[in-house]
This record gives structure tokens, sequence and C-alpha cells, in this order.
């Protein structure tokens, strides 16, 4: 009878050792899902800043060719080209248009209305400079411009994924001349 008694009391459950596996593997696995959580967010966030750099700079690149291609002719002694910061003068139908990088901040201004900035929230347009060509052949004048576009996310300078800049070059002839 003690023999089928002590048979009986076969321990059955999970040992301490086995716990302390178990828990082990668990926090592996859950670690190595949240570095690669962690990966995905990051790399979102970095992509979503090279889309909105890449995109406010084509806007400002847009913006410089329109009032180029639309101006009569560029004011040659208000204008200063081939330096940073960059400022171009342009005669338009009914007056002028300037515009001037003030040191980290970009304006517009026509005739005598006040200037308006044209920067972007997030994106610091740096080192605008203007050039000036004129074609031989039939006069054409033809303003080129580069500036680089840099993410300006506070707190950025710390983090990588908001670090990103672009160079940008292009230009436009007048078509009004």
């Amino acid at each position: 009878m003690a023999k089928i008694l002590s048979e009986k009391k076969k321990m059955v459950g999970v040992t301490l050792i086995e716990t302390i596996l178990y828990l082990g593997i668990a926090v592996l696995v859950l670690g190595a899902i949240f570095s690669y959580g962690w990966n995905i967010i990051g790399t979102s966030v970095k992509a979503s800043v090279v889309r909105e750099t890449l995109a406010s700079a084509e806007i400002f690149r847009e913006r410089l060719m329109r009032e180029i291609k639309n101006a009569q002719s560029v004011d040659r002694g208000n204008s200063a080209f081939g330096s940073a910061p960059g400022k171009l003068a342009l005669q338009v139908d009914g007056g002028s248009v300037t515009i001037e990088d003030l040191g980290g901040e970009i304006v517009l201004k026509r005739g005598t209305n006040d200037p308006v900035s044209i920067n972007f929230e997030n994106v610091r347009i740096n080192n605008l400079i203007f050039t000036e060509q004129i074609s031989a052949e039939d006069e054409t004048e033809y303003v080129g411009f580069s500036f680089d576009a840099a993410a300006s996310y506070a707190g950025s300078e710390k983090r990588s994924e908001y670090q990103f800049s672009v160079p940008f070059r292009s230009g436009a002839a007048l078509r009004n001349h």
C-alpha cells in the first residue's frame, strides 16, 4: 500500500527552473518584437522628414521660377548675384518684385507692400544664391539659383531621424523680355 501511495504522490506541475526558462524566452521574443517595431517607427519618421523637405524645396523652387518667368527684366543694381545671402530684384507689370534672403528668412516684396515671409514651418532654406546669364544670340535673360533645403524641427539636432538636407539648383528665363 505504501508503494501505491508513493507513486500517486508524483509531482505534477512546473518547476522553478522551467518557469525562469519560459520567462527568459518570452522576454527575448518581446524584446525582438519591440526592437523591430521601434526601427519601423524610426524609418517611417525619417521618410516623412525627407518627403516634407523635398516637397517644401520643390514648392520654393516653383515659386522662384514663376516669379522669374513673369518678370520683364532684372534690376541688376538692386540684385546680389553670385553670393549668399542672395537678393533678386525683378521688374514686372505695375512695379517690382524683390526676393531676398535675410539670414534664415526668405521674404518676397511686391512694390511698396510689406515683405512677406515665404519660409516653411519645418524646412529652412539656406545659402540662397542667384546667378544671371544673358544669351548672346537673342539677349534672353536667364536667372539661375541654388539653395539648400534642410529639415528644421525643434530638437532635431539630437535625433538623426529628423536631420535631412538637400541642395537644389535651377533657374528660368524671363518670358516677357
